[in-house]
């Protein structure tokens, strides 16, 4: 079942001003919660994904990424947040 109540955290990590924005505004219309959005500072990335912090954050997941058609899920518990999308290089 999708709790769109915890926050979705969006990062930019394709070089493209405004895309993180542009995207939240996505994502909030959808009915999600918005976490921090703003310029990726972690390690360079190959392609977009998104970050959920265990098995029960696999629907909610899944559900942003048909959403946003970033096929790349990876299950971390790096984040302080549930969800996190990063926006790689090439997404539109």
């Amino acid at each position: 079942m999708l709790d769109k109540t915890q926050g979705v955290a969006i990062y930019n990590a394709a070089g493209k001003a405004g895309l993180a924005g542009r995207i939240s505004a996505m994502v909030q219309a959808d009915g999600w919660t918005l976490g921090q959005v703003g310029n990726w500072g972690g390690a360079p990335q190959q392609t977009s994904a998104i970050f959920y912090s265990g098995p029960a954050q696999k629907a909610n997941a899944e559900a942003v990424s048909e959403l946003l058609n970033i096929p790349t899920l990876v299950e971390s518990q790096d984040f302080q947040v549930p969800l996190v999308v990063v926006l790689g290089p090439g997404y539109e």
